[in-house]
């Protein structure tokens, strides 16, 4: 997979924007900063590598140190994107999910100074084990990509928070994948396909983190060799702690709030590592050691003495810009890269030349001139800027514009007066035949997730010292114009819907610096639907949003006995041009049918939380319903509902909720029915410490315990029970078709006034009989289930919507 490694936080951020990641405050880097972090890098010739199986599992604070206290390269390794996450920010799943978290890991990456890859594998949602990861990864495959990362990268030593036999499978599967990667990427006979272009490599030590919870004294033996790492210290040039800054890499990752605003007044938890792997021959980790390599020697044929004056450290001459500048200056001129640790010297010497640009203040930038999106068949122009806020001339040997591969030399001025800056222009044009990376879901494991990379490469000369520097930036490659998105998607329909008009709202963006004519046309022969086209009109680089309506049903009337989980079909939306009729662009949405039917005259108050499942599922049944805030449920009048509904993480996602629950219990004690869609345990089970009572009427406390397996077998434990027959009677195969798992944080005991209506578990284990409880309480009922129903609506799974139109009818007149 490709790897990626921007230049500046300000193009991270922006990606990470793009993503739909809410704007995070973000201390600029100081310039003092900066030429530290320049000239201890130079100090540093060791890489350590952290492998991680999920965005946000990596250790950021142990990155943040290893970089801004030591000056080691860091890389860190993901298995996946975290596609199969959860997302506390938006409505995105799957891969969409997928491409917000990559751009979040390259936010948080910039800050604890590490180079982020990807090994590109699927994350298919929570796993239980090692075997059933593998499974679905393949297991030579996994192998593969971590030893060509390993020989790529070349870590003198693995770090990891993943042990191979506990935790998420994922994490197993990572931690035993590191373990025969270690020897594998140093044996010539291992994907020997890779040593065309590679070489092999050894990593001298493997680390694997321990103690995450506090253990019991004889379980806490540390045992082994062990280094600890206090995150707590402060760092003096940056005047945050360690454990402040990876914290605030940490909030970059805000999919996956949310996050503490805070380390804790007593400070971060110590950090312990055992070492677990190390090569035949190598010393042992000393004691008290301060970091992963302490006693282990570079090699011989590695001649760098890090540069000095007076025999201390650059660092320590930071307010002596001038004698920096001519040690740095002096240095450069005999730095020679040659012997057989040419990598590790090419890696010194790229620091080098930036610890050089950075003290005789030259900076180098590329970007578009205007558009954010390469169009084929159309050139697009970009500015490469080199400017020196330094003392001193600088001479300009060569700037070169490069895309992909394919590099050419620039006209450009051949010197820049100290205080001066100039720019060339660069018109490139983009081939008929460039990748399409959007959108950017499809291409989440083919390499183009993060576009197409343009880089500007200067070479420069300070008083007799030679140095290069680059600049990158990447772009999306996307038609003349985009389809943005299609809504509703899927395309749900029901008996009280399927004989409307199909109406679907298209989103369109005009990628272009000139305005567009052209035509959305909506077919589906499938559905027996006739053509229906648009005209359409946009401005240069104009987003606008259209409504494509057929004036007929969606096909034939479908028979109320249909079997549920039967898909009706695709539709196509194209765009063409008016005067040729090519077709620019398009897409397709699925299309499905499913026999629901609800109460009549149903009123719906539901309280969203992360996206907008239930507004959209609740459209697709034609029920009245309305979006609730806090306000509305401490002063409304909530009778008017037959219904309320808090969405999962509800309490979590509304903490001023909880204050305003027993409001919700009224309701339901007069009468109403309540429905809360699942919760994790610690925003859920009573907590007197955090003002948390017990939220549902009678008690229920919530555990760990998931069903993983999709298909996993679910037993009905009281058939005839209202909720499983009115007003659309459940069987088996009303779970069929589901996506990624049946539910999470199982209740763990309840009262036994709650009635269980499921059982469901993954092979090998107990039935979980929590994941559906029902309560009478007073004359209303009170609903707590633990399916993960929000990715099966918004998948249209028809089974799925069935049991959702029996939740919000429940107790409700049903006509036959």
């Amino acid at each position: 997979m490709a790897s990626v490694f921007a230049s500046t936080l300000a193009f991270f951020l922006f990606l990470a924007t793009q993503a739909h990641q809410p704007a995070t405050a973000v201390v600029k880097v100081s310039e003092r900063a900066e030429i530290h972090q320049a000239l201890l890098d130079l100090t540093n010739p060791w890489t350590v590598m952290c492998v991680a199986a999920h965005p946000d599992d990596e250790d950021g604070s142990t990155l943040t140190i290893l970089r801004r206290k030591f000056g080691f390269n860091t890389v860190t390794l993901f298995s996946t994107y975290g596609e199969g996450g959860q997302n506390v920010i938006g409505q995105e799943v799957g891969e969409a999910l997928g491409v917000i978290r990559a751009h979040e890991t390259l936010a948080a990456s910039e800050v604890q100074g590490s180079e982020p890859h990807f090994l590109g594998l699927n994350d298919f949602g929570f796993s239980k084990s090692a075997e059933e990861t593998f499974r679905l990864w393949g297991h030579n495959e996994a192998l593969r990509r971590m030893v060509l990362k390993i020989r790529e990268l070349r870590p003198d030593v693995i770090i990891t928070n993943h042990n191979p036999t506990g935790g998420h499978g994922h994490h197993q599967a990572t931690g035993r994948l590191l373990e025969e990667a270690f020897d594998a990427a140093a044996d010539p006979k291992r994907f020997p396909e890779q040593l065309q272009k590679l070489t092999v490599w050894q990593p001298q030590r493997l680390f694997v983190r321990f103690g995450f919870r506090p253990e019991p004294t004889s379980q806490a033996t540390e045992t082994g060799e062990v280094i600890t790492i206090n995150p707590n210290e402060q760092d003096p040039i940056r005047e945050t702690t360690f454990a402040e800054q990876a914290l605030a890499a940490l909030r970059l990752h805000a999919t996956q709030g949310p996050w503490p605003r805070a380390v804790p007044a007593a400070g971060a938890r110590q950090i312990r590592y055992r070492l677990v792997r190390r090569i035949e021959g190598s010393p042992s980790l000393p004691k008290n050691a301060t970091t992963f390599v302490d006693g282990l020697a570079l090699p011989e044929s590695l001649r760098f003495t890090p540069p000095t004056i007076d025999s201390q450290q650059l660092t320590q001459f930071l307010d002596d810009r001038e004698r920096l500048l001519n040690r740095l200056i002096e240095f450069r001129r005999d730095f020679i890269v040659s012997g057989s640790e040419t990598h590790r010297l090419r890696l010194l010497g790229k620091r080098l030349d930036r610890a050089l640009a950075v003290a005789a203040g030259i900076k180098l930038e590329v970007g578009p001139e205007k558009t954010q999106v390469l169009v084929p068949s159309v050139t697009t122009s970009f500015v490469i800027g080199l400017s020196s806020e330094g003392s001193r001339p600088v001479q300009l040997h060569d700037l070169s514009f490069a895309i992909e591969n394919e590099s050419r030399s620039l006209n450009a001025v051949k010197q820049l007066a100290p205080g001066s800056s100039t720019s060339v222009k660069v018109e490139q044009p983009i081939p008929k035949n460039v990748a399409i990376t959007v959108p950017r879901t499809d291409h989440l494991y083919d390499g183009l997730l993060f576009g197409h990379r343009f880089e500007a490469v200067a070479l420069l000369e300070v008083d007799g010292a030679k140095f290069s520097m680059q600049a990158e930036t990447r772009l999306q490659a996307a038609p003349a114009v985009t389809i943005e998105s299609i809504s509703p998607s899927p395309y749900v329909t029901v008996p009280a819907t399927v004989d409307r008009p199909l109406s679907l709202e298209v989103t369109v963006t005009n990628n272009l610096s000139k305005p567009f004519r052209g035509r959305l046309k909506l077919l589906s022969p499938e559905l027996n639907i006739p053509a229906v086209s648009r005209e359409l009109a946009l401005e240069a680089h104009q987003t606008s949003k259209v409504e494509l309506k057929a004036e007929a049903e969606i096909g034939v009337k479908v028979p109320v006995r249909r079997r549920a989980n039967h898909p009706t079909g695709l539709l196509m939306v194209s765009l063409e041009q008016r005067e040729s009729k090519n077709v620019v662009t398009e897409r397709t949405v699925r299309a499905v049918y499913n026999n629901a039917r609800v109460a009549e005259g149903l009123r719906v108050g539901y309280m969203p939380s992360f996206d907008n499942t239930l507004e959209t599922s609740l459209r697709a049944l034609a029920v009245q319903a309305n979006p609730l805030t806090v306000a509305n449920i401490k002063t409304d009048d909530l009778s008017t509902y037959q219904t309320v509904i808090i969405d999962n993480r509800g309490y979590e996602a509304h903490p001023e909720l909880i204050g305003a629950n027993a409001r919700l219990l009224e309701y339901v004690r007069t009468g109403g029915t309540l429905i809360v869609f699942y919760h994790k345990s610690n925003e859920w089970n009573p907590d007197p410490g955090r003002g948390r009572p017990q939220l549902a009427p009678y008690p229920l406390i919530l555990g760990s315990a998931r069903v993983t397996e999709e298909d996993a077998k679910v037993g009905f434990l009281e058939p005839e029970h209202r909720l499983l027959n009115t007003p659309n009677r459940i069987g088996p195969e009303d779970f069929d078709n589901w996506v990624q798992e049946r539910g999470l944080y199982y209740p763990r005991e309840w009262d036994e006034r709650y009635q269980a209506l499921l059982a469901t578990n993954d092979k090998g284990e107990e039935p979980l009989r929590g994941g559906l409880l029902v309560t009478r309480y007073g004359e209303g009922t009170y609903v707590y289930t633990s399916m993960v129903w929000y990715r099966q609506l918004r998948a249209g799974v028809p089974g799925a919507y069935r049991f959702f139109a029996n939740m919000i009818s429940l107790g409700r007149e049903v006509k036959k």
